[in-house]
């Protein structure tokens, strides 16, 4: 195999697992989003907090391996990642998540404040 078909090869097996990597990091922030309740705002400051901080390693890939050019098949690999994450691994993942957390969601938030209210308080007395 040639070098430049091995480094397109490579460019494309890199493209598609940043694609997963991707949604794997944005179904995360889809989980927080479960745990605690968010604003419509707050859920459109997130949004573009992680597209901005995400094109950051895409650009970096295309600049390593394509020397800045976008290619199409780049962004298609990184679609086919995103798509492959959803349909493949996020369904699982998430339906394991509902049944541990979603009847005890609310419990565990109460718990969380509780917990950070008293560590709160003790570190006022402390510094009293």
């Amino acid at each position: 195999m040639s070098e430049i078909i091995h480094g397109q090869v490579i460019f494309l097996i890199v493209t598609l697992c940043n694609g997963m990597a991707l949604m794997f990091f944005y179904e995360t922030l889809r989980l927080l989003r479960w745990v605690f309740k968010h604003g419509s705002i707050s859920i459109w400051i997130e949004d573009i907090l992680y597209w901005g901080i995400a094109s950051i390693p895409t650009f970096y890939i295309f600049f390593i391996y394509n020397d800045g050019n976008i290619r199409w098949y780049g962004l298609l690999m990184l679609l086919i990642g995103a798509f492959l994450y959803e349909m493949g691994l996020s369904r699982p993942v998430r339906r394991f998540l509902v049944k541990i957390f979603g009847k005890h969601r609310p419990y565990l938030l109460k718990k969380l404040i509780i917990k950070i209210k008293t560590k709160i308080k003790k570190s006022k007395k402390e510094n009293k």
